[in-house]
């Protein structure tokens, strides 16, 4: 029987992670993201077979970050893009939706542990900064 865990105020980052390279080599806002975004998780209890409680993430898969979340914190938009792109880069999150299609569609991320394998010099993955034409605007031409 699974139960919605009421957690703490507080947010569990584990040991492993805050003392690997990857985190380590953080810049700017990036660690401060990354703590925020894991602020957000959710979890439930789990009873295994012997009766202990196990806590597990329902939402690993669908965390977001937005904007105007980011003004609450005084973060400029190209400094959280910065903290974005690097935690990417360096396997922390994943993209799952790219936002920005239209007002209020948000990009959702996924947590990664992509990061034990960093190595300087190693990309895992990268934001498409694609040329996307928003509502009516005209495409370019070749």
């Amino acid at each position: 029987m699974a139960r919605r865990f009421k957690s703490p105020p507080g947010t569990w980052v584990e040991r492993e992670m805050f003392e690997s390279n990857a985190f380590i080599s953080l810049r700017g806002f990036a660690p401060q993201l990354l703590i925020l975004i894991l602020g957000k998780r959710q979890f439930i209890t789990h009873k295994n077979k012997t009766g202990k409680e196990k806590r597990v993430c329902t939402n690993c898969d669908s965390l977001n970050f937005t904007y105007v979340e980011a003004k609450k914190y005084k973060i400029t938009i190209p400094r959280l893009k910065r903290a974005f792109n690097e935690l990417l880069t360096k396997g922390f999150i994943r993209i799952v939706h790219q936002g920005g299609a239209c007002r209020q569609d948000k990009s959702i991320y996924q947590l990664s542990n992509d990061w034990v394998l960093w190595q300087p010099g190693t990309t895992f993955s990268n934001r498409n900064n694609s040329d996307v034409k928003r509502g009516f605007q005209k495409h370019a031409k070749n």
